[in-house]
């Protein structure tokens, strides 16, 4: 699965195939010469940054 982030709209969209026109499903602005980014590492970084989120909540009671 991959990414890209819309320079317009700033949203993120999702695809299966990373080549071919890529268009904003949001704005419809055309995303086919923004960078490419695996949509699976960006999760794994937001559950780290939740976990220590929690944990620094949790700690400071």
């Amino acid at each position: 699965m991959y990414r890209k982030n819309c320079y317009k709209c700033h949203r993120p969209s999702f695809s299966s195939a990373g080549d071919g026109q890529w268009l904003c499903p949001v704005c419809g602005a055309d995303l086919t010469d923004q960078k490419l980014f695996q949509a699976v590492s960006i999760e794994n970084s937001q559950h780290k940054y939740e976990s220590v989120k929690k944990n620094y909540t949790s700690g400071s009671k």
